[in-house]
């Protein structure tokens, strides 16, 4: 609940409450606050909850749940990948019942939008939140089988309007593509995760749907040691961004669903914030040689592609474009796979050594600059870039309420971003979600998750 990894977010919408919550317009809105306000400094915020909600297990939702709440995500123990959105709070109280107040440990406009993936638990449910969570969503648990499927029903203490659809059953399918071909007979309504490999088919089959953002909040995020050679030299780095071509990967590994990142960014080139002054790492393989000459890396040497096996193909067919470019200029790139299990503990968490490996993986977040660029903030990155620069821009785009004034150090965050080369992003692209024509409501946000709290089913 905690948000281990990206596919535990899928359930947020349908069972837990956050003080506020992302709508399919990709507004924040607010969803257990009532209102929000800031200190002129914007050092301090207090929220005004609603009253009367209670958590499933009959327990009352307080002030002082968001406080335990709080310190339950900040303790050092508990895992989750949200430490950042709720490491800048200094402290937090309840003043009343239905009136919490945050103080940061420095000014930030979008505090709000900060914490919105950190729901409200209940303190004396936490040793259950895997089997018999309390929530305060629109659903809540029937039946959970452990590897197999999850049965949800509606919470009839629910403060929303009731959902239309009284049940939900999410099934782990052990193969994506038979899922598919069940989605296709009528077996399943709703398939997320589609194989990329798929999508075409079942976008010309005029009785199903495909549900993406309009906006793209993931991104492929290949992954160095920065600390350690040959890839703590800025030339190595860049050279390798020049070495990937992006245009293949695209359309050999993700079969055309999504975009390239010629500048290596996060932001896809359609979003608001997107901008600066940015070198174009566009396939150049002879910018490539010449960079990993001056940085000490020549013909004949060999670059490690840290993979897993058997869980994203599309990895390795990236790993097998990378290495045909490399060997174009005498640089060999060994391809090692291991099982997912594995796989992590050579590089997570942030602060680990792996010199001379090439590390693929995928971020998602809402496709705002404050969410997708938190990733990259000193102690939080596998690539170890712990940058004072970085973290310094990142602070000044975050102190101002104004939107020009933040797009233009958003501006400067990218640039600093784009000649440091910590990751590289080679493509910008959705989870995608398909369904039926029978199912309406579906929204899908910005980081690939689909939300079906307001789904409905027709006959």
């Amino acid at each position: 609940m905690v948000k281990t990894n990206a596919w535990e977010q899928v359930l947020f919408g349908l069972m837990w409450n956050g003080l506020v919550k992302t709508n399919a317009q990709g507004e924040i809105e607010g969803d257990l606050a009532e209102s929000w306000s800031s200190s002129d400094d914007l050092m301090t915020w207090t929220f005004k909850l609603r009253s009367g909600v209670e958590f499933s297990n009959g327990n009352a939702l307080t002030a002082q749940s968001v406080v335990d709440t709080i310190a339950y995500y900040q303790d050092p123990d508990t895992a989750t990948q949200l430490k950042n959105n709720v490491a800048p709070i200094k402290s937090v109280s309840a003043t009343s019942e239905t009136e919490v107040v945050f103080t940061l440990d420095a000014a930030n406009a979008l505090f709000p939008q900060s914490i919105e993936l950190v729901k409200v638990v209940d303190k004396e449910n936490i040793d259950e939140l895997a089997t018999k969570p309390a929530v305060t969503g629109p659903y809540m648990v029937k039946e959970f089988v452990t590897d197999d499927h999850l049965l949800l029903t509606i919470n009839p203490d629910y403060f929303g309007e009731k959902p239309a659809i009284t049940e939900i059953d999410l099934v782990k399918a052990a193969d994506s593509s038979a899922a598919v071909t069940a989605l296709q007979s009528g077996d399943l309504d709703v398939v997320w995760s589609v194989p990329l490999s798929q999508v075409a088919s079942i976008e010309g089959e005029g009785s199903l749907q495909v549900i993406s953002p309009e906006l793209i909040g993931q991104y492929v995020s290949w992954e160095v040691d920065m600390t350690s050679p040959p890839f703590n030299d800025v030339r190595a780095r860049q050279a390798l961004a020049y070495a990937i071509d992006r245009d293949a990967i695209l359309a050999n590994a993700y079969y055309g669903q999504g975009v390239t990142s010629p500048t290596n960014n996060p932001l896809t080139e359609n979003n608001p914030a997107f901008g600066g002054d940015l070198t174009d790492y566009s396939y150049d393989l002879d910018k490539a040689k010449s960079l990993f000459a001056e940085a000490g890396i020549k013909e004949g040497d060999s670059i490690i592609w840290w993979g897993a096996s058997n869980a994203y193909p599309e990895w390795n067919t990236s790993a097998q474009i990378l290495q045909a470019s490399l060997k174009e200029i005498g640089i060999t790139l060994d391809i090692q796979n291991t099982d997912i299990a594995t796989w992590p503990s050579k590089f997570y968490p942030a602060g680990q050594t792996y010199p001379n490996m090439v590390v693929p993986n995928f971020q998602s977040y809402q496709a705002v600059p404050s969410d997708l660029f938190l990733f990259l903030q000193s102690g939080r990155c596998e690539c170890n870039w712990n940058s004072t620069e970085f973290d310094d821009l990142y602070a000044s785009a975050i102190t101002t309420g104004d939107v020009a004034e933040q797009n233009k150090a958003w501006a400067k965050v990218q640039e600093l971003m784009n000649q440091e080369v910590p990751i590289y992003v080679p493509v910008q692209f959705t989870t995608v979600t398909a369904a039926t024509g029978s199912v309406t409501g579906i929204w899908v946000d910005s980081g690939g998750t689909p939300h079906f709290e307001n789904a409905k089913l027709s006959d």
